[in-house]
């Protein structure tokens, strides 16, 4: 695509490569003897060779400084032709100073795709660009990677291309750590499929009416992920809306290429958000919608209350910039409805939204020298429990006085204050769980076309990203311990395996293992005595507590 063709809108995608063509700047280029060395303030800066002596350089820096900088700590600069070159593959000087350069200026640019080789690199803009629309889809339809910019509709038309034409199922990998746009890139190729498996009568209607397929698959398709981020998705301190959980969306087509269905798999919810969250962190979204932005005949039928007087929302109402949860919640009940959801079933979800919020509110106390903890006021019990359709006294004898198995008999075991409040927690983040999972296989019975037969398949994983928290839950360890076993099977697949190509090709290459670099972090939690096995091993024990798991490790 010639530059010329790029229009106000496909500025974020094309750059006018004449500029760097200068024959002048080139000369300069070569005269300067440009280089990239080390810089704690920008990771690298660019210098001039001014003077060889054996082991180190001399170089001037931009302000005119000249340093001693050791050879292997150089550099090699790119010349100016491949300024904001669209894929990093064709840099002369191939280099971790030229990536990140590249990668920088093409930002800067506006220019947040770029290839390397196999791979689309995305970096976040943290801001709506016009890249999305009809008119981009249509410039990427049945278009080969080098013949237009980076765009993930590349990606994702190279993916749809492939299994029409080799019949085999494909996979997209967004992967990145919390922030990086995994779940946004993930909804833009689903959006993208939507459009380009739709039959050109249901194209035609869509450019005609400025909108979706209302109650088609393809609209449910896409009206599905306001749910799932409800439900599972929340601020954290590096992501205002981070994924809590990971998904895998399987996408099924007929035989002509059209939607055939849908299904979703999710797995590793943090759960444990819902009972407490770090400061300035919010739980999951779902409860601040329906906090601010249901009705009042809605907040009266399920008992809510003022939103800082829940426990369970640790910080009270933490706003979030750029989201404004009354409207969050008018799209959520769109979306449930575009979904098929009845009245009844958007009731009941929200009457355990709410139940959820209660467990916290609960106040226990215990007696001096006893060991039974009991209930003073079960008002909340009672409001729990009417929103839940279940009997007071059966569930507070539940919690305080629980029924146990000895033998061939029943005993009601004595809890300690400590204990019921941890059984009450256990069992919101159960509740939880239950409901999102709920949830998801509601999603799919409105997503499953049975009487269409799915001939292949476009899978697109979307995993919740590596984070580090000040206090991290079993949940986030799991989820950092799948982008450790993710990212090595990522770097076997595609480095490994091609470098076997290149020995079969007898190309002169040096082979690399960058799997070696994973193996530690993952035996530290997978091997016999690692993190894994320790926790399976506390659990068995009754009085096992924090400190004891602590010593072990060490």
């Amino acid at each position: 695509m010639s530059s010329s063709a790029a229009d106000a809108d496909l500025r974020y995608l094309v750059v006018d490569r004449t500029q760097f063509s200068d024959a002048a700047a080139q000369a300069e280029w070569s005269s300067k003897k440009l280089v990239w060395i080390p810089s704690e303030k920008d990771g690298f800066a660019p210098a001039s060779i001014q003077e060889d002596r054996q082991d180190d350089y001399v170089v001037k820096l931009e302000n005119g400084q000249n340093i001693l900088v050791n050879k292997d700590d150089v550099q090699r600069m790119n010349p100016p032709k491949f300024s904001k070159v669209e894929d990093m593959a064709e840099l002369t000087c191939l280099n971790e100073a030229s990536v990140l350069h590249n990668l920088k200026d093409r930002y800067y640019s506006g220019l947040i795709y770029t290839y390397s080789g196999l791979f689309c690199v995305v970096i976040n803009p943290y801001k709506r660009l016009p890249i999305y629309s009809e008119k981009v889809s249509d410039m990427y339809r049945g278009r080969k990677t080098h013949e237009v910019p980076p765009h993930v509709f590349a990606i994702t038309d190279c993916a749809y291309r492939s299994m029409l034409q080799d019949r085999e199922d494909q996979s997209i990998l967004c992967t990145g750590e919390s922030g990086a746009g995994k779940t946004e890139n993930t909804k833009k190729v689903i959006q993208y499929l939507a459009y380009a498996a739709a039959s050109p009568k249901q194209r035609a209607a869509s450019h005609q009416h400025k909108s979706s397929f209302e109650g088609e698959l393809e609209n449910q398709l896409l009206q599905a992920n306001p749910m799932l981020e409800s439900f599972g998705n929340a601020k954290t301190i590096k992501n205002d809306n981070s994924s809590r959980f990971g998904k895998f969306v399987r996408i099924n087509f007929d035989v002509s290429g059209f939607l055939a269905g849908a299904n979703i798999e999710s797995y590793l919810l943090e759960k444990a958000r819902v009972i407490r969250q770090a400061q300035e962190e919010r739980t999951f979204h779902v409860f601040y919608q329906l906090l601010k932005g249901a009705d009042n005949q809605l907040k009266s039928a399920l008992l809510l209350d003022d939103i800082n007087s829940y426990q369970y929302l640790s910080s009270g109402d933490v706003p979030v910039a750029g989201i404004q949860d009354e409207e969050e919640f008018k799209a959520l009940q769109q979306s449930m409805q575009v979904m098929g959801m009845s009245e009844d079933e958007r009731m009941f979800v929200f009457k355990v939204v709410s139940a959820v919020l209660q467990f916290g509110n609960m106040k226990f106390t215990q007696e001096p020298r006893q060991d039974q903890a009991t209930l003073p006021d079960d008002r909340i019990a009672q409001k729990l429990c009417h929103l839940a359709g279940i009997q007071v006294s059966e569930f507070t004898k539940g919690l305080l006085k629980p029924r146990l198995k000895v033998g061939r008999d029943f005993v009601n075991k004595a809890q300690t204050k400590e204990q019921v409040e941890f059984a009450g927690e256990a069992l919101a983040k159960a509740l939880y769980e239950k409901l999102f999972k709920w949830m998801v296989s509601r999603i799919n019975k409105s997503l499953d076309r049975t009487r269409k037969q799915g001939h292949s398949f476009i899978g697109i994983l979307d995993i919740a990203g590596f984070e580090i928290f000040k206090m991290n839950s079993f949940e986030q360890l799991c989820i950092n311990y799948t982008n450790e076993k993710l990212q090595q099977l990522f770097n076997h697949t595609m480095f490994v395996i091609e470098q076997e190509e290149y020995k079969r090709e007898g190309i002169d290459w040096k082979f690399i293992d960058f799997g070696l670099d994973l193996q530690p972090c993952i035996d530290l939690i997978e091997k016999n005595l690692g993190v894994f096995a320790l926790v399976d091993e506390e659990c068995l024990f009754p009085k096992a507590t924090d400190k004891s798991f602590v010593e072990k490790l060490y």
